[in-house]
């Protein structure tokens, strides 16, 4: 999945190529890069987390502690 900015990263390394700005252009793909890994593990962690609430026991079905057993005076 693409970003608008990982877009322009990668646009703008063809003209920072062709003015000799070639580590700058490397760079930049670099951080293209790392920004769809990331955007990559932001998605399958949000994935697992949704798997994870989905399958969770409502908490009404939780058992409930007994309640003590009322004492009579005398």
């Amino acid at each position: 999945m693409s970003t608008p900015l990982v877009a322009a990263l990668r646009e703008s390394c063809g003209y920072l190529r062709d003015d000799g700005y070639h580590q700058t252009a490397q760079l930049m793909t670099m951080a293209a890069d790392e920004i769809e890994r990331l955007n990559r593990r932001a998605h399958a962690s949000e994935s697992d987390n949704q798997a994870h609430a989905t399958s969770r026991r409502p908490a009404e079905h939780l058992s409930r502690p007994r309640q003590p057993a009322l004492l009579m005076e005398p």
